[in-house]
């Protein structure tokens, strides 16, 4: 702009000038408009929109993003000392974990009665979320003071909570809905019918799994199966969906566990540790991310560990793990990922 100002007038305006200041002021709202313009851009194709505007086209699909779920599990609450009259912890009550300050709450009243020191309720989590699915014995605080109970303690991990759709996963949602045409007659019709119910992952429709006429679709969540609650949604809309004389069932899919023994030298001037700490958790998230009918291939897992910084070399004990074909009515779940030094 200043370069064309000159060209037309034969001179260079000063800088404190009125004339400077006005291309200033003009050459910030060019950029900005131009900034809008590639956002608009961006936003115009499901390949590349994001947050609300993916939504739009996930709806233009007759898809929404699946929303979380909530943790569920089972504490159970001591009495401070021998129990003689009855002690209510009613519905509502709110404990949580001792690190994080993971909060749930009790879905019903539970009484501690004369002469017994324990009592066990179901739980639910206050919020959606996977960090919600607590380890053995990680909620240990009583949020909510009751008078004459000392303690509380979960004896079994939570299950069931999952994160909101990412604008990843729902991205790849809608792509695949124009790649597989949904025509009502074919395995991704009804595969798309399970991924559009909260807290599933992943599903995988089987043909003729029960003879002609019968498909089974399968569910799972990331790695870890999925709960009655949502079997049941996912067969309700497959009943209102499905094609006429077709017998369609959902069904939870099973874990297939895997474990990998891995020898990992790092590199000069990093913590061995820290490495196998993050080597470790992101192999055991590609496992679980693998979803139904996915195989395990060495090779793939090899690539994820190279790219975690410090790490010089690795190997896998064959011995311990190896390529594992998964059945399309089972998921891979990570079990025992042990990382060792060279």
């Amino acid at each position: 702009m200043l370069v064309t100002y000159e060209d037309e007038s034969g001179f260079r305006p000063e800088n404190e000038s009125d004339i400077m200041l006005r291309m200033r002021v003009l050459a910030g709202e060019v950029y900005r408009e131009h900034v809008y313009a590639e956002f608009i851009m961006r936003q115009m194709f499901p390949s590349t929109a994001t947050g609300e505007y993916l939504e739009a086209h996930a709806q233009l699909r007759g898809m929404s993003r699946r929303k979380g779920t909530y943790a569920t599990g089972v504490v159970t609450f001591t009495a401070a000392e021998e129990v003689h009259d009855a002690i209510l912890i009613p519905a509502g009550t709110e404990v949580c974990t001792a690190d994080d300050l993971l909060r749930y709450a009790t879905d019903e009243d539970v009484i501690l009665g004369s002469g017994v020191q324990t009592a066990s309720v179901r739980v639910t989590a206050v919020q959606p979320g996977s960090a919600y699915n607590a380890a053995l014995r990680k909620v240990t605080v009583i949020v909510t003071p009751v008078l004459g109970v000392a303690g509380v303690v979960n004896p079994s991990s939570f299950k069931g909570g999952t994160d909101d759709e990412s604008d990843d996963q729902l991205r790849t949602r809608v792509i695949d809905s124009y790649q597989n045409v949904l025509n009502g007659a074919n395995a991704a019709y009804y595969r798309a019918i399970a991924m559009s119910v909260d807290g599933v992952y992943d599903a995988a429709a089987v043909g003729r799994a029960r003879g002609e006429g019968t498909v089974d679709v399968y569910a799972s969540g990331k790695g870890s199966g999925v709960p009655e609650e949502t079997i049941g949604a996912i067969q309700a809309l497959l009943d209102e969906k499905r094609e006429l004389n077709v017998d369609v069932r959902a069904v939870a899919a099973t874990g297939l566990s895997i474990s990998l023994y891995i020898i990992l030298a790092v590199k000069e001037g990093y913590d061995f540790g820290a490495v196998a700490t993050v080597v470790e958790h992101e192999v055991r998230d590609y496992i679980n991310a693998l979803g139904i009918g996915h195989d395990l291939r060495l090779s793939s897992v090899g690539e994820v560990i190279y790219h975690v910084e410090g790490v010089a070399d690795y190997r896998f004990v064959e011995s311990y793990g190896s390529d594992r074909i998964i059945p399309p009515d089972r998921f891979a779940r990570a079990t025992t990922i042990l990382v060792r030094a060279d």
